[in-house]
């Protein structure tokens, strides 16, 4: 094929340059959220699931709080004497306005652990003051672009379960069962915040499969895209270009997910030619696997007519040119 005699012609270290480049630059999403349609499939299963989580959240702990509901002092005053006390032991990042601090996950998603450490040594009490908190910070990150909320709830506080998963003690809660963790023995659940859209959120799976186009037009040119970064009221474009790609929803070949994610990120309708490459890397978020495969495809218009909400941008580069740039960002990156 064409693409197969142009390879053939370069040296050998630029051939592997480009193979090496397809896996590091192909679209790849590292968070756990993504945009055009999620997998549906059940736990501990090869599955397809949308994106992966990169950081763990710092645990939160809480003590004990002497005041009744009725003659409860102002949240800045029991904070205030908490931290003192040292009965609350906050995560990394804190932000002005939220009661709780909390981890930021890819995509913006809020994350906070409930520690081990706290009791409830007042009864429902104490108890009582934390899902104040949490209700508080849900209408924060609510108002500032979070797209979902994450609470890892230790085995030995399972009794917070009953109240998240309802919301019979506040309308923002009714959260929902992600996943169990039986090494770290605790429950991870998980809300949507974004009311009225498509909950995105994928199910949990022991791996995730993705697929990215490699899509070379008669001019020897390859579409890339650049995405965006941050909450939607301030995001900025990612620096690097790569190729478009995404994960497969349930049922989908590679053929129909190469094609719908590059259709559906640059409007350009493509013909699946072949499987190029593949990876297979481990240790992403919640402990899970990942199968990421680079496909061939040939363009039927060289239009482009990208989407706005997920791509900040979208060419067509020749390929020398997507190559130097990789190889300078490959220098950069021997050199740290």
């Amino acid at each position: 094929s064409e693409f197969t005699q142009h390879i053939m012609k370069r040296s050998s270290e630029m051939t592997l340059a480009l193979f090496s480049t397809l896996l590091s630059r192909c679209g790849r999403c590292s968070g756990y959220l993504h945009g055009g349609g999620t997998s549906q499939s059940p736990l501990l299963s090869l599955t397809t699931t949308s994106r992966a989580f990169s950081a763990r959240p710092q645990p939160l702990s809480f003590g004990g709080c002497s005041a009744s509901p009725s003659s409860r002092r102002p949240f800045h005053t029991i904070a205030a004497k908490r931290r003192r006390n040292n009965f609350v032991a906050f995560s990394t990042l804190s932000f002005d306005g939220c009661p709780l601090d909390f981890e930021v996950g890819p995509y913006n998603a809020a994350e906070i652990t409930i520690s081990e450490n706290h009791e409830s040594n007042n009864g429902d009490d104490d108890d009582e003051f934390l899902l104040d908190q949490l209700d508080r910070s849900i209408d924060f990150w609510r108002s500032n672009d979070y797209t979902s909320a994450w609470v890892s709830v230790p085995t030995s506080q399972a009794r917070l379960i009953q109240h998240l998963s309802s919301t019979e003690y506040s309308p923002n809660f009714g959260f929902d069962l992600h996943h169990t963790n039986a090494t770290l023995q605790t429950i991870v659940m998980k809300k949507w915040l974004k009311e009225g859209t498509e909950d995105k959120i994928p199910p949990f799976a022991t791996h995730q499969v993705g697929c990215a186009g490699f899509v070379l037009n008669n001019q020897n040119e390859i579409l890339v895209i650049k995405e965006w970064s941050g909450p939607l009221s301030s995001r900025t474009p990612t620096k690097q270009w790569k190729l478009p790609g995404g994960l497969l929803d349930a049922g989908e070949t590679f053929e129909e997910a190469t094609c719908r994610e590059v259709l559906e990120e640059t409007g350009i309708p493509c013909e699946f030619e072949s499987i190029l490459t593949f990876w297979h890397r481990h240790g992403l978020k919640f402990g899970k696997s990942d199968l990421y495969y680079v496909c061939l495809l040939r363009p039927k218009s060289l239009e482009i007519d990208l989407d706005p909400v997920e791509v900040s941008a979208a060419k067509w580069m020749p390929i020398d040119e997507f190559l130097e740039t990789q190889a300078l960002l490959q220098d950069v990156t021997n050199q740290r």
